[in-house]
Protein backbone atom coordinates (compact mmCIF):
# COMPACT_ATOMS: atom_id res chain seq x y z
CA UNK A 1 0.00 0.00 0.00
CA UNK A 2 1.25 3.34 -0.69
CA UNK A 3 1.73 6.06 1.83
CA UNK A 4 -1.33 8.40 -0.35
CA UNK A 5 -3.16 5.17 0.07
CA UNK A 6 -2.38 4.88 4.04
CA UNK A 7 -3.26 8.43 4.37
CA UNK A 8 -6.88 7.71 2.93
CA UNK A 9 -7.74 4.70 4.92
CA UNK A 10 -6.37 6.97 7.95
CA UNK A 11 -9.07 9.63 7.13
CA UNK A 12 -11.99 7.50 6.53
CA UNK A 13 -10.83 5.60 9.82
CA UNK A 14 -11.20 8.92 11.60
CA UNK A 15 -14.63 10.44 9.96
CA UNK A 16 -15.65 12.63 12.74
CA UNK A 17 -13.77 14.91 14.39
CA UNK A 18 -10.14 14.43 14.92
CA UNK A 19 -9.71 16.80 16.91
CA UNK A 20 -11.23 17.58 19.74
CA UNK A 21 -13.54 15.02 21.81
CA UNK A 22 -16.92 16.01 21.06
CA UNK A 23 -18.74 13.09 18.53
CA UNK A 24 -18.89 14.90 15.30
CA UNK A 25 -16.47 17.51 13.94
CA UNK A 26 -14.11 18.62 11.06
CA UNK A 27 -13.89 16.92 7.26
CA UNK A 28 -11.11 15.19 6.73
CA UNK A 29 -8.19 14.97 4.23
CA UNK A 30 -4.72 14.78 2.31
CA UNK A 31 -3.61 12.33 5.72
CA UNK A 32 0.38 12.34 5.46
CA UNK A 33 2.82 10.36 7.43
CA UNK A 34 5.28 11.84 9.94
CA UNK A 35 8.14 12.69 8.39
CA UNK A 36 9.75 15.05 11.17
CA UNK A 37 8.86 18.05 9.53
CA UNK A 38 6.22 20.42 9.57
CA UNK A 39 4.05 20.74 7.05
CA UNK A 40 4.08 24.47 6.79
CA UNK A 41 6.08 26.82 9.05
CA UNK A 42 2.85 28.62 10.12
CA UNK A 43 1.37 25.70 11.41
CA UNK A 44 0.70 27.08 14.94
CA UNK A 45 -0.78 30.45 13.73
CA UNK A 46 -3.24 27.90 11.78
CA UNK A 47 -4.08 26.50 14.62
CA UNK A 48 -4.59 29.68 16.57
CA UNK A 49 -6.88 30.99 13.99
CA UNK A 50 -8.71 27.98 13.46
CA UNK A 51 -10.03 27.40 16.97
CA UNK A 52 -11.00 31.11 17.38
CA UNK A 53 -13.00 30.54 14.88
CA UNK A 54 -14.57 27.16 16.14
CA UNK A 55 -14.76 28.01 20.07
CA UNK A 56 -18.38 28.98 20.35
CA UNK A 57 -19.07 25.51 18.41
CA UNK A 58 -16.34 23.92 19.99
CA UNK A 59 -17.39 24.67 23.79
CA UNK A 60 -20.97 24.03 23.05
CA UNK A 61 -19.88 20.60 22.00
CA UNK A 62 -16.91 19.76 24.16
CA UNK A 63 -17.26 21.55 27.69
CA UNK A 64 -19.50 19.01 29.38
CA UNK A 65 -18.07 16.02 27.44
CA UNK A 66 -16.47 14.38 31.19
CA UNK A 67 -20.38 13.95 32.51
CA UNK A 68 -19.84 10.92 29.57
CA UNK A 69 -15.82 10.02 30.42
CA UNK A 70 -15.99 7.86 33.40
CA UNK A 71 -12.27 6.36 32.86
CA UNK A 72 -11.18 9.98 32.14
CA UNK A 73 -12.37 11.29 35.29
CA UNK A 74 -11.28 8.11 37.21
CA UNK A 75 -8.09 8.85 35.47
CA UNK A 76 -7.80 12.41 36.82
CA UNK A 77 -8.78 11.83 40.12
CA UNK A 78 -6.38 9.38 40.24
CA UNK A 79 -4.06 12.11 39.42
CA UNK A 80 -4.80 14.67 41.70
CA UNK A 81 -4.76 12.20 44.55
CA UNK A 82 -1.27 11.43 43.99
CA UNK A 83 -0.18 14.55 43.31
CA UNK A 84 -1.85 15.82 46.65
CA UNK A 85 -0.82 12.77 48.80
CA UNK A 86 3.05 13.86 47.27
CA UNK A 87 3.13 17.59 47.03
CA UNK A 88 0.28 18.73 49.97
CA UNK A 89 -2.08 21.00 49.47
CA UNK A 90 -2.95 22.68 46.60
CA UNK A 91 -0.50 21.32 44.20
CA UNK A 92 0.35 23.62 41.41
CA UNK A 93 -0.54 22.81 38.03
CA UNK A 94 -0.44 23.32 34.50
CA UNK A 95 -3.35 22.04 31.77
CA UNK A 96 -1.53 22.95 28.35
CA UNK A 97 -3.70 23.03 25.65
CA UNK A 98 -6.76 24.10 27.83
CA UNK A 99 -9.54 25.07 25.48
CA UNK A 100 -12.37 26.01 27.56
CA UNK A 101 -10.76 24.99 30.55
CA UNK A 102 -13.40 22.17 31.61
CA UNK A 103 -10.71 19.43 32.33
CA UNK A 104 -8.34 22.31 34.41
CA UNK A 105 -11.76 22.94 36.50
CA UNK A 106 -11.84 19.42 37.31
CA UNK A 107 -9.10 18.93 39.03
CA UNK A 108 -9.67 22.61 40.62
CA UNK A 109 -12.77 20.54 42.16
CA UNK A 110 -10.12 18.19 43.49
CA UNK A 111 -7.92 20.53 44.94
CA UNK A 112 -5.36 21.39 42.51
CA UNK A 113 -4.33 24.78 41.48
CA UNK A 114 -4.42 24.82 38.03
CA UNK A 115 -3.18 27.33 35.34
CA UNK A 116 -4.56 26.51 32.06
CA UNK A 117 -2.66 27.35 28.83
CA UNK A 118 -3.84 27.81 25.05
CA UNK A 119 -2.37 29.17 21.84
CA UNK A 120 -6.10 30.31 21.41
CA UNK A 121 -7.22 33.82 22.87
CA UNK A 122 -10.91 33.28 21.89
CA UNK A 123 -10.20 29.85 23.80
CA UNK A 124 -8.58 31.38 26.83
CA UNK A 125 -11.35 34.32 27.11
CA UNK A 126 -14.24 31.83 26.65
CA UNK A 127 -12.31 29.67 30.07
CA UNK A 128 -12.28 32.59 31.75
CA UNK A 129 -15.35 33.55 31.39
CA UNK A 130 -16.54 30.10 31.80
CA UNK A 131 -14.13 29.33 34.94
CA UNK A 132 -13.27 33.08 36.72
CA UNK A 133 -12.01 31.48 39.60
CA UNK A 134 -9.20 30.02 37.62
CA UNK A 135 -5.78 31.23 35.77
CA UNK A 136 -6.02 31.21 31.87
CA UNK A 137 -2.88 32.75 29.57
CA UNK A 138 -2.11 32.43 25.82
CA UNK A 139 0.74 30.91 25.19
CA UNK A 140 2.23 27.83 23.40
CA UNK A 141 3.31 24.47 25.01
CA UNK A 142 6.40 24.68 23.17
CA UNK A 143 7.87 27.72 24.49
CA UNK A 144 6.18 27.83 27.70
CA UNK A 145 6.10 31.41 29.33
CA UNK A 146 6.96 30.03 32.96
CA UNK A 147 10.03 29.61 35.05
CA UNK A 148 11.74 26.13 36.07
CA UNK A 149 10.37 24.18 38.20
CA UNK A 150 6.59 26.19 38.20
CA UNK A 151 4.14 23.09 38.40
CA UNK A 152 4.24 20.01 40.51
CA UNK A 153 2.02 18.27 37.40
CA UNK A 154 1.20 18.77 34.04
CA UNK A 155 -1.38 17.34 32.03
CA UNK A 156 -1.95 17.49 28.10
CA UNK A 157 -5.49 16.22 27.12
CA UNK A 158 -5.61 15.70 23.56
CA UNK A 159 -3.46 18.57 22.97
CA UNK A 160 -0.50 17.36 21.64
CA UNK A 161 -2.16 15.92 18.72
CA UNK A 162 -1.36 19.48 17.27
CA UNK A 163 2.37 19.34 17.27
CA UNK A 164 2.42 17.30 13.54
CA UNK A 165 6.38 17.54 13.76
CA UNK A 166 8.72 15.37 16.17
CA UNK A 167 10.31 18.90 16.52
CA UNK A 168 7.60 20.10 18.37
CA UNK A 169 6.90 17.30 20.13
CA UNK A 170 10.33 16.86 21.60
CA UNK A 171 10.00 20.85 22.40
CA UNK A 172 6.97 20.64 24.76
CA UNK A 173 7.93 17.37 26.06
CA UNK A 174 11.13 19.06 26.93
CA UNK A 175 9.14 22.46 28.21
CA UNK A 176 6.73 20.06 30.55
CA UNK A 177 10.84 18.61 32.16
CA UNK A 178 12.18 22.27 32.47
CA UNK A 179 8.39 23.51 34.14
CA UNK A 180 7.54 20.71 36.59
CA UNK A 181 9.15 20.63 40.27
CA UNK A 182 11.11 17.80 41.39
CA UNK A 183 9.59 14.63 40.63
CA UNK A 184 6.64 16.13 39.35
CA UNK A 185 3.68 14.17 37.11
CA UNK A 186 2.43 14.10 33.57
CA UNK A 187 -0.63 13.10 32.42
CA UNK A 188 -0.63 12.74 28.42
CA UNK A 189 -3.91 11.70 26.41
CA UNK A 190 -3.51 11.21 22.88
CA UNK A 191 -5.57 9.31 19.91
CA UNK A 192 -3.85 6.48 18.40
CA UNK A 193 -3.49 5.88 14.17
CA UNK A 194 -4.56 2.76 12.91
CA UNK A 195 -1.41 2.61 10.52
CA UNK A 196 1.07 4.15 13.32
CA UNK A 197 2.30 7.83 13.46
CA UNK A 198 0.00 9.78 11.04
CA UNK A 199 -1.60 13.55 10.45
CA UNK A 200 -4.90 14.68 8.96
CA UNK A 201 -6.09 18.24 7.26
CA UNK A 202 -9.03 19.13 8.47
CA UNK A 203 -10.89 22.03 6.32
CA UNK A 204 -13.77 21.89 8.30
CA UNK A 205 -14.82 21.64 12.27
CA UNK A 206 -18.51 21.90 13.98
CA UNK A 207 -19.29 23.44 10.57
CA UNK A 208 -17.17 26.28 10.95
CA UNK A 209 -14.01 26.62 8.22
CA UNK A 210 -10.40 25.59 9.57
CA UNK A 211 -7.34 25.31 8.50
CA UNK A 212 -4.68 22.60 10.53
CA UNK A 213 -3.27 19.30 11.08
CA UNK A 214 -4.42 16.23 13.85
CA UNK A 215 -1.98 13.93 14.49
CA UNK A 216 -2.57 10.57 15.79
CA UNK A 217 0.18 8.64 17.53
CA UNK A 218 1.91 5.17 18.02
CA UNK A 219 1.95 4.66 21.64
CA UNK A 220 5.62 2.73 21.72
CA UNK A 221 7.06 5.86 19.84
CA UNK A 222 5.16 8.26 22.00
CA UNK A 223 6.24 6.30 25.39
CA UNK A 224 9.84 6.08 23.92
CA UNK A 225 9.78 10.00 23.14
CA UNK A 226 8.55 10.78 26.97
CA UNK A 227 11.19 8.27 28.35
CA UNK A 228 13.69 10.26 26.14
CA UNK A 229 12.98 13.24 27.18
CA UNK A 230 13.61 12.67 31.02
CA UNK A 231 10.70 11.08 32.16
CA UNK A 232 10.04 7.94 34.17
CA UNK A 233 7.03 6.20 32.64
CA UNK A 234 5.18 4.46 35.14
CA UNK A 235 1.91 3.42 33.41
CA UNK A 236 0.08 3.98 30.31
CA UNK A 237 -3.69 2.44 29.03
CA UNK A 238 -5.37 2.47 26.23
CA UNK A 239 -9.26 2.19 25.83
CA UNK A 240 -11.71 1.98 23.49
CA UNK A 241 -14.37 5.28 22.37
CA UNK A 242 -17.40 5.65 23.97
CA UNK A 243 -20.18 5.45 21.55
CA UNK A 244 -22.17 8.64 20.65
CA UNK A 245 -20.22 10.91 22.69
CA UNK A 246 -16.40 11.01 20.41
CA UNK A 247 -14.51 10.38 17.73
CA UNK A 248 -14.43 6.74 17.20
CA UNK A 249 -10.67 6.38 18.10
CA UNK A 250 -8.82 4.72 20.38
CA UNK A 251 -7.45 6.81 23.31
CA UNK A 252 -3.91 5.77 24.84
CA UNK A 253 -3.08 7.72 28.08
CA UNK A 254 0.63 7.57 29.77
CA UNK A 255 1.17 8.78 33.32
CA UNK A 256 5.07 10.04 33.55
CA UNK A 257 7.15 11.01 36.38
CA UNK A 258 9.81 13.55 35.89
CA UNK A 259 14.11 12.46 36.45
CA UNK A 260 15.88 15.12 38.29
CA UNK A 261 18.35 15.49 34.92
CA UNK A 262 17.07 14.79 31.47
CA UNK A 263 18.81 12.76 29.40
CA UNK A 264 21.90 14.62 27.51
CA UNK A 265 21.67 15.04 23.85
CA UNK A 266 24.73 15.88 21.33
CA UNK A 267 24.26 19.12 19.49
CA UNK A 268 22.37 17.66 16.19
CA UNK A 269 19.60 16.34 19.00
CA UNK A 270 18.20 13.06 18.59
CA UNK A 271 17.86 11.24 15.42
CA UNK A 272 14.76 8.53 14.57
CA UNK A 273 14.70 6.98 11.22
CA UNK A 274 11.21 7.32 9.36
Amino acid sequence: MTRAAEGDKEGEAYGVDAGGEGASGPRLHSAAKIAGSDRAPDHQARVRMSYDAVTDAYVDRVHGELRHKPLDRALLIAFAEQLRAEFGDSPSVCDAGCGPGHVGAFLASLGLAVTGIDLSPAMVARATALHPALSFEVGSMTALAARDGRWQGAIAFYSIIHLTSDAEVRAALSEFHRTLAGRGLLLVAVHLGEQGDATVHADEMLGVAVDMEFRFFDLERLTSDISAAGFDVVARLVRSPYPDVEVQTSRAYVLARRIEEAPRRDSRGPTRET
